[in-house]
């Protein structure tokens, strides 16, 4: 299956590394229009400079946890590289923590970034751009933490519901907007080879024991998450919506 999105233009937020990362270098192969979006200012830069050589991409500095900056950049993004058609939602946070460890600040941290930012990012890039021209897709990230309950090491209260949030969030947004003819899934990764989830996992003994909990035996490479998406946005999925892509090697299926 060739996908190609050329004469597209796409944001991709928490684009700067990993998932979203690759999701900006795959849609700029592709032949899309990419708007890297992210808060680290250098290393964005960097990101930006090698995904460039795949295709026309420019970067916007922009922070989740302040929506009218959301509303700003959409509006930046718009003049600079024409309307959006495609959003890509890989900003988030996966701070580690027990439930009873947990405090107020940490909920709001993770919750603001991880539900509300993306919440309102979707709200910017349809009432903008996808709901004057009944035209868009968009692919938010929930996980399989938003699911079902996760066991040690990869338990964190916060992000888990936060990615649940985003399960129901994508959900709605889908039944809402197909009037608009407005797709909206979500992908539910489960562990990933990304610097978060290394943060977040801890010790090398600790993600041994989380990679044998994967029916699999390993975990996920970034571009396998990628490929997901790419093809959740493409016309290949014109008839999906409101649907949650469990790409997880089969740990949701065996329940833990």
């Amino acid at each position: 299956m060739n996908i190609r999105f050329d004469g597209k233009t796409a944001i991709v937020t928490g684009s700067a590394r990993g998932i979203g990362y690759v999701c900006a270098e795959q849609l700029a192969e592709s032949g899309a229009k990419v708007a890297m979006l992210d808060v680290l200012g250098d290393r964005l830069s960097e990101s930006v400079e090698k995904v460039s050589r795949k295709g026309t991409v420019k970067g916007f500095q922009m922070d989740l946890t302040k929506v009218s900056e959301i509303a700003a950049t959409v509006a930046k993004v718009r003049q600079e590289m024409g309307e959006v058609d495609l959003l890509v939602q890989a900003a988030a946070i996966g701070p580690p923590a027990t439930a009873e460890s947990i405090t107020e600040a940490d909920w709001d941290k993770v919750f603001n970034i991880n539900a509300k930012g993306l919440f309102f990012m979707m709200q910017a890039v349809t009432g903008q751009s996808m709901i004057p021209r009944k035209t868009g897709a968009i692919v938010n990230f929930a996980s399989i933490a938003g699911l079902a309950g996760m066991p040690e090491p990869m338990c964190s209260a916060h992000y888990s519901g936060s990615k649940g949030a985003v399960v129901a969030m994508t959900m709605q947004g889908a039944v809402e907007w197909a009037k608009h003819n407005i797709r909206v899934n979500a992908v539910a990764p489960g562990g990933v080879k990304t610097e978060m989830t290394i943060s977040m996992v801890g010790s090398p003994e600790k993600m041994a024991a989380a990679v044998a909990q994967v029916p699999l035996k390993r975990l996920s490479e970034p571009y396998e998450i990628a490929n997901g998406v790419v093809f959740l946005l493409s016309e290949a999925a014109s008839m999906i919506t409101g649907h949650i892509l469990n790409i997880d090697g089969g740990g949701y299926a065996m329940g833990f």
